[in-house]
């Protein structure tokens, strides 16, 4: 999946989410979590390095504190891909062996309520990796482009706001590449912000002529909680109607 369409993707389910939401939602406690990896390539130093994807799978789940959940596998092959939805919050997930790609996005946005939220996603993409036209320990690299968006925001009755990201790539079973990280922030009035793209590259040693496993996994996550109360103005509509009514309730009494 290239940048655009990432873009376009999360600016879509943004957008979709907004129309949701209440209409007397001035402010509301945000998380995205976008993160991409494409264009996966493994470059023999000597001789050729063969990668063949054998296996894709993918995993959204979405779920809030009214009790809804959803939670959806696939593992099509060689695209996997889907969704989930739930009020407050979105999943997606997918894993294409026909570009060596993985891409999870989460999405959670809270207005109006004293509630809670949270969704994940789970990419997976396997395969093999075979060095041919060498002997003995060949340096590989293994290369691709990572794009990502995680957005974070409190507003005046945000508790919590986390957004999640964990990327890995096993060969034969060990990790040679990780990237973990947790944006977390707790309290209101908060935003962190980071965005952008670079390049991932890793070297390591393999045998020639011996057939290595790839696994490549990718996790996103993302969890709010809110606790509105009425604003003050409504607090003092509400007291003053209360007054009203009492008034009246003593008023009658005294005639009757």
């Amino acid at each position: 999946m290239g940048v655009p369409s990432l873009k376009v993707f999360v600016r879509v389910v943004v957008f979709g989410l907004l129309l949701g939401a209440s209409s007397t939602a001035f402010a509301d406690t945000v998380v995205i979590t976008s993160f991409d990896v494409s264009n996966l390539q493994f470059t023999a130093a000597t001789g050729t390095a063969v990668f063949t994807a054998t296996g894709t799978s993918a995993r959204a789940n979405a779920s809030n504190s009214l009790g809804q959940t959803q939670d959806n596998v696939t593992n099509v092959f060689p695209f996997a891909q889907t969704g989930a939805a739930v009020p407050f919050t979105t999943a997606f997930a997918s894993a294409n062996a026909n570009t060596n790609s993985v891409t999870g996005i989460t999405f959670v946005m809270l207005g109006g309520c004293s509630c809670t939220a949270s969704s994940f996603s789970i990419s997976n993409l396997t395969g093999t990796l075979l060095i041919t036209g060498a002997q003995g320990n060949v340096d590989v690299t293994i290369s691709g482009l990572v794009t990502l968006l995680r957005d974070v925001d409190t507003d005046q009755f945000g508790v919590l706001a986390e957004s999640e990201v964990l990327f890995d790539i096993f060969v034969n079973g060990v990790s040679v590449f990780q990237t973990e990280s947790l944006i977390p922030l707790s309290g209101p009035n908060l935003r962190a912000l980071v965005e952008g793209s670079n390049q991932l590259s890793r070297t390591i040693a393999l045998q020639s002529g011996v057939e290595n496993t790839i696994n490549v996994r990718l996790f996103t996550g993302a969890v709010a909680v809110a606790n509105e109360v009425p604003e003050p103005a409504t607090v003092v509509l509400l007291v003053s109607g209360l007054g009203f009514m009492t008034g009246v309730l003593k008023k009658k009494t005294k005639n009757g």
